[in-house]
């Protein structure tokens, strides 16, 4: 059935999510908070279909060109460059019902002689568009939990029974290489806050990296940095020895890191709701055992597909689209007809994976466990 907002008072008010998404698009406005997969992914044009095949780049020291004699043989390098990284598509989506009790509400708001029509229309507007904007936020926040979790959790991302309970259980293997998978010297704890050295173990593994990749940020959960700025070591390094009761702030640390030549900090702080049993549960995509050491630039890109419903829409469902087509609102009406409860749902989906074309530029740091 047709959406309660295709309203025979104001007209379609459906239209007014796809016009909200057009406008701002074209002034390059962002209606909801930037999302991680944005900020590091780069997105492809949808395909048909639903397997993929994505070029992964390598990050390797420079071979030294021979020096050779005027008539000799220039020498034949082997080839270990590019390879590839294969998968499939899924689909992630959820919608949201608007049941009868507050379509009621907005019944007898609409009867009231007391509000004026265009305050009405507003209620109206803003009452759809609260839906349209969590069940589209959702979306975003999952491909933001694939990305965050590979990025901090040695490039494996598990779908359980606690991050997608009414979901798929699979997993995902970014193949992030073994010598990319470092662990510190000593672990970073408090008790350790006297004895270890985290500035040694970030220098580490910049000077080990060099010739072979520009790192672009160090990434870290907060709870990591505040410990981080506790260390003596590290004061030691930025403040010398006459400050070391001076508290550390983030602008000041970044500061004299990239001083010394060490990329800067960024704060990843993300936590997410899944319903579990009906019961909201906090999750947090990122692993705060790991400090990650990303290349400089996007660190990869989202294949992305057709919904099935951009293919072979249907009647009587309003439809829209979101960040360049690539996520599908849907609206419509369920009631006895189909032997539904009576609701207007609110529906986001999208078929999109996120695929890292840097990883084998991309560090882990294991600061829970020490290097033998």
């Amino acid at each position: 059935m047709k959406s309660f907002f295709n309203s025979d008072t104001f007209g379609d008010l459906t239209r007014l999510v796809q016009i909200t998404f057009d406008q701002a698009s074209e002034k390059q406005k962002q209606l909801f908070a930037t999302a991680y997969v944005d900020q590091f992914m780069d997105w492809d044009t949808p395909q048909y279909g639903l397997t993929f095949n994505e070029i992964i780049g390598a990050f390797k020291l420079t071979v030294l060109a021979s020096v050779i004699g005027d008539n000799a043989a220039t020498p034949l390098r082997s080839s270990d460059g590019a390879g590839t990284f294969e998968g499939s598509i899924p689909r992630i989506g959820h919608k949201f019902p608007m049941e009868a009790s507050k379509v009621r509400e907005l019944l007898q708001m609409l009867e009231t002689q007391r509000i004026t029509d265009t305050a009405k229309l507003q209620k109206l507007r803003d009452t759809m568009f609260a839906n349209v904007a969590e069940a589209v936020k959702g979306v975003k926040d999952r491909l933001d939990f694939i990305t965050l979790t590979a990025l901090s959790n040695d490039g494996v991302v598990t779908f359980d029974e606690t991050n997608n309970p009414d979901g798929r259980r699979f997993s995902i293997d970014y193949k992030l290489p073994a010598d990319n998978k470092v662990k510190v010297k000593s672990i970073w704890e408090s008790a350790n806050l006297l004895t270890a050295d985290p500035f040694e173990d970030l220098a580490k593994v910049v000077n080990d990296n060099k010739g072979k990749v520009e790192f672009g940020k160090i990434l870290m959960d907060n709870e990591t940095l505040l410990l981080l700025a506790r260390f003596k070591a590290v004061k030691q390094a930025i403040y010398g020895t006459d400050k070391l009761n001076t508290p550390l702030m983030l602008p000041y640390m970044n500061e004299q890191f990239v001083r010394y030549g060490l990329p800067a900090i960024e704060v990843v702080n993300k936590r997410n709701n899944v319903l579990v049993d009906g019961k909201r549960t906090v999750v947090n995509p990122w692993n705060k055992n790991r400090v990650v050491f990303v290349p400089a630039g996007k660190l990869g890109i989202v294949k992305t597909a057709f919904e099935d419903s951009q293919i072979m829409p249907e009647e009587n469902v309003s439809y829209s689209t979101y960040d360049r087509g690539n996520i599908v609102v849907a609206q419509w009406r369920t009631g006895e007809s189909k032997n539904e409860l009576a609701a207007e749902m609110t529906q986001a989906s999208s078929r999109a994976m996120p695929v890292f074309t840097t990883m084998d530029g991309i560090v882990s740091l294991n600061i829970a466990q020490a290097a033998e």
